[in-house]
């Protein structure tokens, strides 16, 4: 792969092969992970070539190469996979989709943005996350019986690595970490910070990394929990998980956020049990979009792997059909439709069961499946489709919200 100069910070790396848009989305998306001295990587309009464009004072050949063992693995995904759409539901508000939702609820003082993937939020955006959780609530209680859990904020790195998260999604990783048990060193962090203008972070050495870590998928905590136990059919748990997902640059308003909720249903059980509960989560999202007045899909879809994984791992979720998206249409800062993944539905065939020791009947390890509603994207999406103004809003929910 050559690469052309264009000037001290940017330089044109040709790609291997002509790509799709798919496969550009990724790299963008993912490029933020490439080096430090990377500020993007942005794919040509002709889909042929890539610009990296480098931080001031970046040393070009290094990053270069970065990019490029990047770009490398980045192409060899296999995209062309037939989307198969299984829910299609069209609102009935003929409004126009709102522009610039984000910096709208913060200037009507609904949201507080602290800029770096956390918000805060009250009144009518408090009452629509709320409203959100509720209403899966009461269907995932109706359709599946399903027993209410809670589960800690904190996973500890061998339930990740138990769960393949390391190897697939090592970017993401939030580690928290303690200054050290050491006298001189909690007092030297103590004194830096009596008399400092801003916070002082101690040495990095005077951290410990203790083996945990912020969860960063709603539905790992509750595998543990399952350990030891026999299914003669199958049984489903649901409740409001707090995930973290470290995004670098990325962030951006409640469009990627680095903290946010996610109502979850997992179902454990003989393979006909969980596929039978990933079917009925269909109708389930075609009435919760609905009830919201939201135009809403639901497709066939993959996960975004670490680059070097990608390949690999995104062809056998697209030829194995066990990851459905749901997406809703919201828009880009610039005013463009955008397809926002509000959720997914998914199946896990036995890796769970194996890992966790849960077993069906005959022996066999459980099988298990998910669905999780990030609940944050569903407020952004439908404050893009219904705008700010209280009338445009379905009845039952303006009633609820705005009052």
């Amino acid at each position: 792969m050559n690469k052309h100069v264009t000037n001290f910070n940017e330089i044109i790396l040709p790609l291997s092969r002509e790509i799709d848009r798919e496969i550009a989305g990724d790299i963008e998306k993912e490029s933020v992970f490439v080096s430090p001295q990377i500020d993007r990587i942005i794919v040509s309009e002709d889909l042929k070539s890539a610009k990296l464009i480098a931080r001031d004072g970046a040393n070009m050949e290094e990053v270069a190469d970065k990019a490029k063992r990047f770009l490398d693995v980045m192409v060899k995904q296999v995209s062309g996979f037939e989307i198969k759409v299984f829910v299609d539901i069209k609102r009935k508000d003929t409004g126009p989709y709102q522009i610039g939702v984000n910096d709208g609820l913060v200037e009507r003082g609904w949201m507080h943005d602290y800029g770096k993937g956390q918000v805060a939020y009250s009144g009518p955006v408090l009452k629509l996350a709320q409203l959100i959780n509720e209403k899966a609530g009461e269907l995932y209680k109706k359709a599946y019986n399903a027993t209410d859990g809670h589960f800690p904020a904190m996973i500890d790195a061998d339930t990740l690595h138990k769960c393949g998260y390391f190897d697939s999604h090592p970017n993401a990783v939030t580690f928290v970490g303690n200054v050290v048990e050491d006298f001189d060193a909690i007092e030297e962090f103590r004194r830096a910070n009596s008399c400092s203008e801003g916070a002082l972070l101690p040495q990095p050495e005077h951290i410990h990394i203790d083996g945990m870590c912020l969860n960063p998928a709603a539905c790992f905590p509750c595998y543990p929990t399952l350990k030891g136990k026999t299914y003669l059919t199958g049984e489903c748990f649901t409740w409001m998980g707090r995930v973290f997902r470290y995004e670098s640059r990325n962030i951006n308003g409640l469009d990627r956020l680095y903290e946010f909720n996610v109502r979850e249903l997992v179902f454990v059980g003989t393979e006909e049990y969980v596929r039978e509960c990933r079917a009925k989560a269909l109708p389930i999202v075609e009435e919760m979009a609905t009830f919201f007045d939201i135009d809403c899909q639901v497709q066939t879809a993959t996960d975004p792997f670490f680059a070097t994984v990608s390949a690999a791992k995104k062809f056998w979720q697209a030829a194995q059909e066990v990851k459905n998206e749901i997406k809703i249409p919201a828009l880009g800062n610039d005013g463009s439709t955008k397809m926002l993944a509000c959720g997914s539905i998914n199946l896990h065939g036995n890796f769970f069961g194996k890992r966790f020791e849960f077993y069906c009947a005959n022996g066999e390890p459980a099988q298990t499946g998910c669905v999780g509603l990030g609940i944050e994207r569903w407020v952004l999406a439908a404050f893009t489709q219904h705008g700010f103004e209280p009338h445009r809003w379905p009845e039952a929910v303006r009633n609820r919200i705005f009052s």
